[in-house]
Order: structure tokens, then sequence, then C-alpha cells
């Protein structure tokens, strides 16, 4: 376990990320962790792995420079990719959509030689047969990225034996980031509580929300952040729930061909008239023939693509081509 237990120290160690590693459990912390887990420490010999950080002082003369970038290009941890110097160091840049691969081609021009897409993975989600006596909806993002909205749209619907549980907290990046952002979202998290048919649960633990999603119809997310991925939607495919989203960011290359989507608007109004009228058609369309011959192929097809029992050869090969090019 040296390899990892090297690399899981620096992760560690680096207090430069508004983020820290070791109390944070968003997407791109649990990715790291289940690459460690799937992979066998001879794995990372000669690596230096480097998450979401584009800090010069992270970077090492006597390894190969991996840096795993699944931020956005805006994102300041990001910024360096921008200079020359920086990307002269760096020996290999990994994005996980190719959507997030392109904006950063785009905006600061990274050289396409020393880059490459490898996608996010899950572990199998078992199959669970979905309640028939309601349809349970879930929210399972931080609150910035649409939770608003989605609370303006589900307390206009009126549609019966329909609940929404709410998982969504600050405190899923550690204890501080929740100190400095915790009381910006108080008040919606309030607001969840005192909705009648919504359940307010917080921040609840992945091993938890996987559980929740076999119980789960649609995932309900009117997405206004610019994803670059999406481990939550992935996931909530791979439980067999329909995913009921915008198409900005990487959310439509995640999503397709299984996902139900409308244009993403900056007129939040018009998103909520139009997020409204697909969510409705979703609930009341959700035990169709055809919905279900989509949901049972999605299933199937969601947790064999996203597999990390496949994804993790793509990570070993990508290691072991690495190190012949540098001898």
């Amino acid at each position: 376990m040296e390899e990892k237990s090297r690399i899981l120290k620096k992760l560690n160690d680096d207090h430069t990320r508004p983020v820290l590693f070791g109390e944070s459990f968003g997407g791109s912390e649990n990715q790291l962790r289940l690459l460690l887990k799937y992979l066998p420490d001879e794995c990372f010999k000669d690596i230096n792995l480097i998450l979401n950080n584009t800090d010069h002082d992270l970077l090492e003369t006597d390894r190969i420079n991996v840096l795993w970038m699944q931020h956005f290009v805006n994102q300041k941890e990001a910024k360096n990719l921008g200079s020359k110097d920086y990307v002269e160091k760096v020996d290999y840049i990994i994005f996980n959509s190719n959507w997030n691969f392109e904006k950063f081609v785009y905006q600061f021009k990274v050289p396409e030689s020393k880059s490459l897409v490898i996608k996010n993975a899950i572990e199998k989600i078992e199959f669970k047969e979905k309640p028939k006596d309601k349809i349970n909806l879930i929210y399972h993002t931080t609150p910035w990225r649409g939770l608003v909205h989605l609370l303006k749209v589900f307390k206009s619907l009126n549609i019966e034996n329909v609940e929404l549980n709410v998982c969504s907290s600050t405190k899923i990046y550690g204890n501080r980031f929740d100190s400095v952002l915790g009381k910006e979202y108080e008040n919606i998290f309030n607001e969840c509580k005192n909705t009648k048919n919504i359940n307010y649960l917080g921040f609840v633990e992945n091993k938890n929300i996987i559980e929740l999603l076999k119980k789960t119809h649609i995932y309900a997310f009117p997405s206004i952040w610019p994803e670059t991925s999406c481990i939550s939607a992935i996931e909530s495919m791979a439980a067999g729930c329909e995913v009921v989203t915008t198409n900005l960011g990487a959310l439509y290359e995640t999503c397709a061909p299984f996902g139900t989507f409308i244009g993403f608007d900056r007129n939040f109004e018009n998103l909520e008239k139009r997020y409204k009228k697909t969510l409705s058609n979703s609930i009341k369309n959700f035990w169709s023939k055809e919905n279900q011959e989509k949901l049972k192929l999605q299933y199937q097809s969601i947790n064999f693509l996203y597999s990390w029992n496949r994804r993790s050869n793509e990570w070993k090969n990508f290691f072991d081509e690495a190190r012949k090019l540098k001898k």
C-alpha cells in the first residue's frame, strides 16, 4: 500500500483547496477513493496523481505528473492550465467528459497530446422493484445546482401521491466548507422542511443515497450548474430512475439517450415553466410500457458502461503506457 498511501497523504496534506480531501465526500473525492480501491498498489508506481488543483507546488520532478481535472474551466483551482509554464511541466491531463475537455481546449488551448478523457464510474447497483403506491422524486446534489427552482416547481404540481426526498447540504464538502457557506442555504433548507410532501434529509452518506435511489422513480434535477460529468445522474440511472434535467454542461453527454431533457434557459421563470410541464409528464407516464422498457435498457447499459471493473482497466492501461513512454 506504499504508493496509495503516498497519494492519500499528499491529498490530505493539501490545504490550498477550499475543500479538504479528508473530510469531503463530494463526487471528485469519492471517485479518487474508488480508483484507489479498484487498482492495485503497483499501478501507481512513479505516478504523481493530482486532483483538481493546478498549484505548481504539487508537481514533482521525479514522477509522472497526472492532473485529474473534474472541475469546470472557470473554477480557480483550474486557472494555471492557462499558464504555459504549468502546462509544460504537467505530463498528462485527464478529463471526466468530452464536454469538459473541449471547454479547456477552447479556453486555455491545452495540448491535445497531453489530454485524455476517462469518464467517471460507479459500483454496480442491484435492481429493486419500485413501489407502486406513489411516485418518489429525489434531489441529491448540492443546493446551488437547482434546488430553489425545483422547490417552486414542486409546490405548483397538482398531482397526488408524489413525494420529494431532498438530500442536500453543504456538509458534503466537510466542516470547513460548511462553516463558510452553510448559512447561505439555511432558508431554502427550512423551506423544504416546511413544505408538504417534501422530506428534507440533509447530508446523506452515499451508501444510503444508493438505497434511497432503489426506491426512487425520478431524479428531479433542473440543473443550472455546468456539470462536467454528474455522478448523481449516473447513479440515478444505474438504480433504474428516470432522470429529468436540463441539457446544461455535460449532462446530455452523460445521460443521453436515456435522460429526459429540457433546454437550459437563463430566464429562470421560463425554465421553471418548461421543467414543470416535462416533470409532470414524466410522473404521469412513468409506468407506461415504453418508459419501463427504456428504464430496463438504461439500467443494464449504465451499470455496464460506467462500471469500475471496466473503468479501472482504462486507468491501468493509461498508467502502464505513461510509464513506458517515460523511459
